[in-house]
């Protein structure tokens, strides 16, 4: 698509440039990456298929290299895994927490380093300056792209216009802290708020929130900053990758399957479909404890669960599935985009109960593949979940306890038996096709972050 830039109103005769600071990891080489490396790539994607608009990123990798056929992105190159805010993540295990201050401070001073480095090899190939500098999460990117704007204008440079996307892990890492988590003791909140990076509009002229909920949570954790300059951006999905792909059950699943489970596949007919990390909140827990109940109503009916973990959270989770004894439940470890693509397609349903999601991009990128989903009623989903696309199940207090989990798995297992029995793929599917296309697109998404960027620009 191209950018109309008349009605943006952006008023520049050059091409705009953007440079991006990613906190994870882009999906390639291999390597799976969170939703928030997916989202980074899709707007560095989307930008540079735009008329006038170029968009230069940089994100952390042990394992990438830097590409040889585009010269638009470049690896932040790691010795040791990608810090994480949480305690699990499909690739780390290696927490901001666990760093010590030097490690920490070398950490950051490093990615400035490189980052300017960059810039400035771009500057000199493109003959003009950076417009606008986006850092992802309200963290440690931040918190450099601020010192970089600082630094730049100390060189002789035109101040930097400094923007935010706030995605939802950081947050909840300061609220553990604010709540006095042991596993999350008072730093980060503190270092990010001694920063001074979003007390008001100096530093950073804007943020974007993937949720109206946490405009509320960001604004708790930074009361200098101005309410008005906090938007909900809804998030798009690559609608080229996400979209009815033709696959089944009998033909296509067995291609994803590890050898010894070939068997269970080839007793299936149907299909629901889990994806996430293997951390508590997403509850595979209660996943499995559903697939016991309806797996035992639909002989013909398997589970496939996509996403991976610390050892000790595979061997958990496939340990608790042998001792349900689960006959045709499958884990397929981590897979890309293109696959899962494939794997919501020939399902009947996603099911995604995690608590309180940040947004639940993969309920969108679900939908877009014709597949209706089930989930929790808590967190980002409850703001797009409705009954045309499928059903969110009542919370349960006690999810934490195996009782608890129990009592959730019955409440998802019983909307997946109605999903089943009243076939929401055929009656509800194509309307999720239809709901994704109106409402999730990425460039709409990248084309109203240029309009704010345009807005807040204003002095």
């Amino acid at each position: 698509m191209i950018l109309d830039r008349d009605l943006l109103g952006l008023g520049w005769r050059k091409t705009m440039l953007i440079f991006q600071i990613g906190t994870n990891n882009w999906q390639r080489q291999e390597e799976f990456a969170p939703g928030s490396g997916i989202l980074h790539a899709s707007f560095h994607e989307s930008m540079n298929s735009m008329e006038g608009v170029k968009s230069y990123s940089i994100y952390p990798s042990k394992r990438q290299t830097n590409p040889e056929d585009d010269p638009t992105f470049r690896i932040f190159k790691l010795e040791h895994d990608i810090p994480i805010c949480e305690s699990v993540s499909p690739n780390s295990s290696y927490r901001w927490h666990s760093m010590t201050e030097d490690q920490y401070d070398a950490y950051l001073k490093r990615l400035e380093n490189e980052v300017c480095a960059f810039m400035d090899e771009v500057e000199a190939k493109e003959g003009k300056e950076f417009d606008f500098l986006i850092s992802h999460h309200a963290f440690t990117n931040a918190m450099t792209a601020a010192q970089i704007v600082q630094r730049r204008h100390k060189e002789g440079k035109t101040k930097l216009k400094h923007f935010n996307f706030v995605h939802g892990t950081a947050l909840k890492m300061y609220i553990k802290e604010k709540e006095g988590d042991p596993e999350y003791p008072m730093r980060f909140l503190t270092k990010c708020r001694g920063s001074g990076v979003f007390d008001g509009i100096a530093n950073t002229k804007g943020v974007w929130v993937n949720s109206e909920d946490y405009i509320g949570k960001f604004l708790d954790c930074f009361p200098e900053y101005p309410k008005e300059r906090c938007v909900f951006s809804r998030i798009g999905v690559n609608q080229k990758t996400f979209c009815p792909k033709g696959t089944s059950v009998s033909s296509d699943l067995a291609q994803h399957a590890r050898e010894e489970d070939r068997d269970k596949v080839a007793s299936m007919k149907r299909l629901v479909t889990f994806v996430g990390k293997f951390a508590d909140w997403k509850r595979l827990d209660a996943v499995l404890y559903a697939a016991q109940e309806y797996e035992a109503k639909f002989p013909d009916l398997g589970t496939a669960v996509v996403g991976t973990g610390p050892a000790d959270a595979i061997e958990k989770y496939e340990g608790l599935a042998k001792s349900l004894g689960l006959q045709r439940t499958v884990f397929l470890g981590p897979k890309g985009q293109d696959v899962l693509a494939q794997l919501f397609s020939m399902s009947e349903v996603g099911m995604f109960p995690s608590y309180k999601e940040p947004f639940g991009m993969v309920f969108i990128e679900c939908m877009a593949c014709g597949c209706p989903t089930v989930g929790a009623n808590s967190g980002g989903p409850t703001e797009f979940v409705k009954p045309e696309q499928g059903v969110l199940v009542e919370e349960e207090d006690d999810w934490r306890s195996e009782e608890g989990a129990r009592r959730l798995g019955s409440k998802v297992a019983a909307q997946v038996t109605k999903a089943i029995e009243e076939d929401w793929k055929k009656t509800k599917g194509p309307g999720c096709v239809e709901f994704v296309a109106k409402n999730f697109s990425t460039v709409a998404q990248v084309e109203g972050m240029l309009a704010n960027m345009k807005e807040w620009s204003k002095e």
